[in-house]
Order: C-alpha cells, then sequence, then structure tokens
C-alpha cells in the first residue's frame, strides 16, 4: 500500500490516494496522481470547491485495455472514491476519460434514496460532460454529439424499461435501466438550466450547487427518503426561484423521456464553454 498526500492551496484541500493491490512503478504512481490532482482541480473550477476539506482516493491497477474501467463513490463519514485504471500510457489517456469527473460531482450532494437515483446520477452524467466542456477536453461539437448521444440512448431505454421514474430508479441494478435512469436525469438538470433563464436567474445550476457546499452541504441526511426534495428545495431558495422542486416533483413520476431540443443544449454551450481570451 502506498499513501500520498497533496495539499490544493488554491481550494484548500487535501488529496489522500491510497493505491491498493497491484504495486504501480514509479512513474505510473506519478501519472495516476497528476491525473487525479487535475480531476479535482476540473470539477472545482466548474462546482466550485468542495465542502469536504479532504479527498481519499482507493487506485486499483487492472489488466484491463481501457484506461479506467470503473469508479464509484464510497459515501463514509468523509466521502471519498475508489476508481480503477487499466493500460494507459500518458496523462492523456487518463484525463480524457469521463469517470473520474462523474464520481467527484457526487460529492457534492448527499446520497439519496434509492427512488432518487436517477437524480443523483443525473447530476453526475450531466456534470461529467459540463466539467469536460468547460476544462477544455471536449469541444463544443464533441459536447453536442456526446449530449445528443446520450439523451437518444436514455429516449430508447424508455421504451424498454417503462414506467414511473421512481420505481424504475429503485430497481435500476435488476433491470439494468441504467440509460434511462442516468439520461432522464442528466435531463433535468438541461431543463433546469433553460428553467433559470427563464426565471431570469442570476446564477447557472452549477453556480448554485457551487453555493449549497458553502451553506449546506457538510450539514445535510445521508440517504433518507427526504434527502432529494430536501436538496432542490434548497436549490430553490438559493437561486431565489421555484425551478428544482416543481422540476423534481414533475420528473419523479414521469413515464416517459423528457423533449430535450438543440435549442436547449445550446444554451448550455454558451454557457459552460471556456472563455476566448481576450486579445
Amino acid at each position: 500500500m502506498c499513501l500520498l498526500v497533496s495539499h490544493h492551496a488554491t481550494f484548500s484541500r487535501e488529496v489522500v490516494v491510497d493505491f491498493k493491490g497491484k504495486s504501480p512503478t514509479p512513474q505510473q504512481q506519478a501519472v495516476i496522481f497528476e491525473w487525479l490532482n487535475y480531476g479535482v482541480d476540473a470539477v472545482q473550477k466548474t462546482l466550485g470547491p468542495m465542502s469536504q476539506s479532504a479527498v481519499p482516493i482507493s487506485v486499483s491497477m487492472t489488466s484491463a485495455k481501457e484506461p479506467v474501467p470503473w469508479g464509484q463513490v464510497v459515501r463514509g463519514h468523509i466521502d471519498g472514491i475508489d476508481m480503477r485504471t487499466g493500460e494507459f500510457t500518458s496523462i492523456d489517456d487518463l484525463t480524457s476519460d469521463w469517470t473520474l469527473y462523474h464520481e467527484f460531482s457526487h460529492l457534492y450532494h448527499p446520497l439519496f434514496a434509492y427512488q432518487d437515483f436517477w437524480l443523483a446520477e443525473g447530476l453526475a452524467t450531466y456534470f461529467q460532460n459540463v466539467v469536460m466542456l468547460q476544462n477544455g477536453i471536449y469541444s463544443k461539437a464533441e459536447f453536442l454529439r456526446r449530449m445528443q448521444g446520450g439523451l437518444e440512448r436514455g429516449k430508447v431505454a424508455t421504451g424498454s424499461y417503462m414506467g414511473q421514474l421512481d420505481k424504475v430508479s429503485v430497481n435500476m441494478w435488476r433491470l439494468r435501466a441504467y440509460q434511462r435512469v442516468y439520461w432522464t436525469g442528466a435531463a433535468f438538470f438541461v431543463e433546469a438550466e433553460t428553467l433559470l433563464k427563464k426565471a431570469g436567474a442570476k446564477y447557472t445550476v452549477a453556480q448554485v450547487l457551487a453555493m449549497y457546499q458553502v451553506c449546506c452541504r457538510s450539514g445535510e441526511s445521508e440517504g433518507a427518503s427526504k434527502s432529494a426534495y430536501k436538496f432542490v428545495a434548497r436549490l430553490d431558495r438559493l437561486s431565489g426561484t421555484k425551478v428544482f422542486l416543481p422540476l423534481y416533483k414533475r420528473y419523479r413520476y414521469t413515464k416517459g423521456f423528457p423533449n430535450i431540443n438543440d435549442e436547449q443544449l445550446a444554451l448550455l454551450i454558451k454557457v459552460y464553454s471556456p472563455r476566448e481570451p481576450e486579445l
């Protein structure tokens, strides 16, 4: 086991890395650590500083052909991340994969009950793409392609896994209804961005979530039946709107897939694309 600690002065965060199983070479260790630090910085650039002061990350090296075959958030007294790495030759192989940004995004919300996993996975799926756009990993065209493709997969999957979204979420693993659950949840946040703009709100979803870290994240109940309800209600109060809770109530009981158009996706590109340097 190898324990590494990196202190992020910019955001006052510590990244604590625990290598399990097969030990990496010094070169691999350096690349993995650079990747994890990059991931923390990228996500915090979009969503603001995490509420917790330390981020424990467990890394296991595997023989998988893909650079990052798997990851998951681990809930506890201090939430952390489990990551698996496969074959990689450079830092770009790792930073171009979406998994780390997805798992880090989960740290920005409390654990929800099973019926609300669509909201949790939707948040992480949505922001993995936004983070990759805002940090220049995805071009505008690639971001649009990824979002359109994911939403289409969610729409197709809804035909196979019918019923209320909250009921499908509870049975997501048994049904293997991941595409419907993840991408209906992602559509929730796309629609929330549109509704915030229509309401004349001063903030994007990312900015509201950043404020939530400061005021509320560390004190929230984990895994309770009302955790998601309280979460979206707080987002409404922080944004000064009535966007998130009504949208949550509508989505939770929906049996179909929401209609997200290219105009809504274009808004995301406008809001989250990296700023062009001034001449």
